[in-house]
């Protein structure tokens, strides 16, 4: 049940982006006499070929892995919401929780996105403030892939991006027919995202007039009562800094701080 409800989620998710996965043969032809009731995968093993309706009619499914298949959805969901490639196959169960801190921000972050399987997020912001290296991205991408499973639009992107984007358009002129490259199309792509994560907030770039930018994105999900993640190395003062006073005051109503005080996973134990 589980895996239909997110074929189905993913499936209508591609189609708002205007994606779609390829499948061999169409589920729901009527199963013929002497057809095989199973298919084999090499990495998965024997999966079920046919299922029976609500009229006891035997119906024919693809003769593809459910779990290859949901593995593709997933992958090229990932893909759409522009989680980077290394940080695609993230989730919690592969958290390395060791210490005490560790399994309390594991946990905190699984509680946070639980409210999406649930739909119940009324638009809480999380802020994972930490060392290069201690798991933000991990954790925020296991994040995505649960809100993604639920259905939901994410969207990753730094703050360096959004500007970039924002300035790309400044050069076109009035005739430009394709409004989503428009600054209002930009701003409202990052804007109407049910979950955005934004990366690597504090690295130094641009000046004081991109916070108006900032401001702009996280106003208007603050009115939408959409959610945003902030990932970044910073203090929180310096992160409210490079935000702006007013920007930052929206992601803390509701919001939560989860400090990832320990050494970086990169540079191993010792």
């Amino acid at each position: 049940m589980l895996q239909k409800a997110f074929n189905h989620h993913a499936q209508d998710l591609l189609s708002r982006l205007g994606l779609r996965l390829s499948e061999e043969g169409q589920e729901g032809e009527t199963l013929q006499e002497g057809a095989p009731l199973q298919g084999v995968c090499e990495r998965h093993g024997a999966f079920a070929l046919s299922v029976q309706d609500d009229q006891g009619v035997m119906r024919y499914r693809p003769n593809v892995c459910p779990v290859c298949r949901a593995e593709r959805l997933s992958a090229q969901l990932m893909c759409s919401a522009a989680i980077p490639r290394r940080h695609q196959d993230c989730r919690f169960e592969t958290f390395e929780a060791r210490t005490e801190a560790q399994k309390a921000v594991l946990a905190a972050c699984q509680d946070y996105a639980e409210g999406f399987r649930k739909r119940t997020s009324q638009s809480a912001c999380l802020i994972l403030s930490g060392n290069p290296g201690t798991g933000k991205n991990h954790l925020a991408t296991a994040i995505a892939r649960v809100a993604l499973e639920a259905g939901l639009s994410v969207v990753q992107t730094t703050p360096r991006e959004m500007v970039l984007q924002i300035r790309e358009t400044w050069g076109r002129g009035q005739s430009d027919s394709d409004s989503r490259r428009s600054e209002r199309g930009i701003i409202d792509g990052f804007a109407s995202a049910d979950l955005l994560i934004l990366d690597e907030v504090g690295k130094q770039f641009g000046g004081k007039g991109d916070e108006v930018h900032f401001f702009e994105v996280i106003n208007r999900r603050y009115l939408d009562m959409k959610p945003t993640v902030v990932l970044s190395n910073e203090t929180v003062e310096n992160i409210e800094a490079y935000l702006g006073a007013a920007a930052f005051d929206r992601l803390c109503e509701n919001g939560m701080l989860l400090r990832l005080d320990w050494q970086s996973y990169r540079r191993g134990r010792n």
